[in-house]
């Protein structure tokens, strides 16, 4: 459970892939799945791995995509393309609660530097600003659409993300695919911000 009563997608078996609450990892990649790679150096457990250790450092597999149910469920979903192509976008419960989200997601790069800054689904009110030239910050109001972001940075380069929903960080609501799995199968919270790092350039 969030940490402001909300629950995050919930994770579970899937024959095709990994299944979360609506959200599926698509099973057809461009580019062999990670290998190995680990939780980072911000961390010493992994999946399945046992340890109580937070993960603050991740590895992204490249060219791997996942899809999610607008509506169905809170999560902010974090994709990498071969070349330095990052999309971060994220949905809400709304169909279930009633209620909107209101997200404040910010993105840094670092020392790289973010290119060709789109967003995608926004409305009117929300806001996408670039404050320096390695962050991206964005503030939408999400409700059963998509809202999300796409930038380019230096190909291989981490990038930092941290999620607000209604003003609090919660590591609950990250996802990524890692090992061709959701999250690397680490059923456990992430550190928020939590630093993501392409598996391949």
């Amino acid at each position: 459970m969030s940490a402001w009563g909300r629950s995050a997608v919930a994770v579970g078996a899937f024959v095709a892939g990994v299944y979360l609450g609506g959200c599926a990892v698509e099973s057809s990649s461009t580019s062999a799945a990670g290998s190995g790679g680990g939780w980072g150096s911000g961390s010493s457990g992994g999946a399945g791995g046992g340890s109580s250790t937070v993960p603050s450092v991740v590895t992204v597999d490249p060219d791997r995509t996942m899809t999610a149910t607008p509506g169905e469920g809170v999560g902010v979903f974090t994709e990498y393309a071969t070349g330095g192509h990052w999309h971060v976008w994220w949905t809400c419960d709304t169909s279930k609660t009633g209620l909107g989200c209101h997200f404040e997601n910010t993105i840094s790069a670092g020392g790289a530097s973010v290119a060709n800054v789109a967003g995608e689904g926004l409305e009117p009110s929300d806001t996408l600003s670039q404050p320096t030239g390695n962050q991206i910050v964005v503030t939408t109001q999400t409700s059963t659409g998509i809202d999300g972001v796409t930038f380019d940075a230096t190909p291989g380069a981490a990038i930092q993300l941290e999620a607000k929903l209604d003003g609090v960080d919660d590591g609950a609501l990250l996802f990524f695919v890692q090992d061709g799995v959701v999250n690397g199968g680490y059923t456990g919270d992430f550190a928020d911000p939590l630093t993501l790092e392409p598996a391949a350039p």
